[in-house]
């Protein structure tokens, strides 16, 4: 009699369907044990590192690049990746320097146009040239990676442009109580990407088109639409996410965003979601942000060299993809 496992309500599973079922690899535990690791270890070495200001200061500033890892997600669950959220970053601040500042439009119609721009930036250029003209979506984001960067050089003439507004402020630098504004937008993005991502047509659309873009054409999903949709959302993201760096910082900067791209692709990877696509969603990339975040806060504490943290991230994203790949194998 051939072996059999037992099963919920007291069956057997036989073992030829056994045989099937995927194994438990050690890689699916390999990051949530690496974060537990790093925090237990952090918390030990520097009492100071699990202190409820620290904890804030690592949800503040990890809530911006949460922002721009949301709309990386889309598009990678899409099979693709977008390299100039950073540069729309950067563009995005630029614009909102000049038109509020030296052409003195309201602020709100400032953050329409800033979206808009990302919007469709986003959505009109990369994605229609990955779709329309089958450009490979490394070389059409890379390319306006370069020509978002230079727009916001050209822009603001390569100077930064001191920004100050009360509510500009408030979303930034204010508190509802005593929780950071920064981290209740954060939260309601995230609610409002995973509502959407779970619960809508698109959403499901998004999956399918990754899992397998071919069938997705074939039941009848408009798979350049949804692409372009994805992209389109990305540079959005991206463009609010420069509106409240220029908060943040409180001056429109040429350099801002640099690396955004590289640690939303590390995040987004580290959270499960899949660089082959139709795999994985935006809890996991939450939990990829907070890796780097609480990563780069450490390091700080430690008092190691501030410019060994773009090493850091670079090993991060390598073992990103590394994990991405045995996950797929």
């Amino acid at each position: 009699m051939s072996s059999a496992a037992k099963v919920p309500g007291g069956g057997v599973l036989p073992e030829s369907i056994r045989e099937q079922l995927p194994p438990i690899r050690i890689q699916q535990f390999a990051f949530p044990l690496a974060l537990l690791t790093m925090i237990v270890v952090g918390s030990i070495a520097y009492p100071q590192f699990h202190t409820t200001a620290n904890v804030r200061n690592v949800l503040t500033f990890a809530s911006i690049p949460l922002i721009v890892a949301l709309g990386q997600t889309v598009v990678v669950l899409a099979r693709g990746a977008d390299l100039s959220v950073g540069s729309m970053i950067a563009l995005s601040g630029a614009i909102l320097g000049e038109l509020f500042v030296i052409k003195h439009v309201s602020l709100a119609l400032t953050f329409v146009i800033c979206i808009g721009v990302g919007v469709l930036l986003g959505g009109m250029v990369n994605g229609l040239i990955v779709t329309k003209l089958r450009v490979s979506f490394i070389i059409v984001t890379l390319g306006t990676f370069s020509i978002f960067r230079s727009l916001a050089d050209v822009i603001i003439n390569g100077t930064s442009i001191s920004v100050y507004n009360p509510t500009l402020d408030w979303m930034t630098n204010g508190q509802i109580g005593s929780i950071p504004v920064l981290i209740v937008i954060a939260v309601v993005f995230y609610l409002v990407m995973l509502a959407v991502l779970r619960g809508t047509t698109f959403g499901r659309s998004v999956y399918a088109v990754g899992a397998n873009p071919e069938a997705a054409r074939l039941s009848g999903i408009p798979v350049h639409r949804i692409v372009i949709a994805g992209y389109a959302i990305c540079g959005g993201l991206a463009a609010f996410a420069g509106i409240l760096t220029v908060g943040q910082l409180g001056s429109a900067q040429p350099t801002a965003g640099v690396s955004a791209e590289l640690n939303s692709l590390a995040a987004v990877l580290l959270g499960g979601t899949r660089f082959s696509g139709g795999h994985g969603g935006v809890t996991g990339t939450v939990m990829g942000v907070l890796f780097l975040g609480t990563l780069t806060n450490l390091l700080l504490i430690a008092g190691v060299n501030s410019f060994w943290q773009g090493t850091a991230s670079g090993l991060v994203l390598i073992t990103a993809v590394a994990l991405d790949r045995t996950r797929r194998d």
